[in-house]
């Protein structure tokens, strides 16, 4: 199987715009190239780009479809931390979705079967939150799970938070209602990025190519 392997390494600039009368204003959030001290970032791997499955849930008289994406994290930095990951598809056609919801547990047992000796110890995603052990042995092997997206969609970005709690507070431009800053929290995030060619009409032939990936604040 082929996997891909993403060393937490690099920079991604995100824009955030403000308006000052009609023009835009832009500052520049980063992730640090340097890591604030008791940060930690956790290592992830994929095994191969998302692919889709179609069964029939108990219930149901009609199958549906949905994408899965097979990945490992592991804890190399030396201590044990807190994950809880969060997967959210955006499509070119500004749709979001959210990796769990509308997944019914069949929809994993059915990819476990396709995995049980590829891949043996598969946890579903709410199995692998929590304390992850420092070291390889301690890898945990999971699953994220979406249902099927919008099929006029060309391109998608995948967000994955929770692999580092490297944070930045960022100050919003004051309301005209209060006259007051307020901020957001910002988290370090890592961003997949696919092309998705296929035929609309053709859902079963759709696929989702590996493009680029860049960490940003998000």
């Amino acid at each position: 199987m082929n996997r891909i392997k993403f060393t937490f390494f690099g920079v991604l600039m995100v824009g955030m715009a403000s308006f000052a009368g009609d023009r835009p204003v832009w500052a520049v959030v980063q992730p640090a190239m340097v890591p604030p001290p008791d940060t930690w970032q956790l290592e992830f791997e994929l095994h191969g780009d998302p692919q889709q499955i179609t069964i029939t849930l108990p219930g149901d008289s009609q199958s549906r479809r949905f994408w899965y994406l097979l990945y490992t994290v592991t804890n190399n930095t030396g201590r044990e931390v807190e994950f809880y990951p969060r997967f959210t598809l955006f499509t070119n056609t500004l749709k979001l979705s959210d990796a769990g919801v509308g997944v019914r547990k069949p929809v994993f047992l059915e990819i476990r079967k396709l995995y049980d000796k590829t891949i043996p110890l598969l946890e579903p995603e709410d199995m692998v939150t929590g304390p992850i052990l420092v070291g390889q042995d301690n890898a945990r092997d999971s699953v994220a799970i979406f249902e099927d997206f919008d099929p006029n969609a060309v391109w998608a970005k995948l967000f994955v938070s929770g692999l580092s709690n490297e944070t930045v507070a960022v100050d919003l431009p004051n309301t005209i209602e209060t006259q007051q800053k307020k901020q957001i929290l910002l988290r370090k995030t890592l961003m997949l990025e696919y092309q998705v060619p296929g035929d609309r009409y053709s859902p079963q032939q759709r696929v989702m190519l590996y493009r680029n990936r860049q960490w940003i604040m998000r």
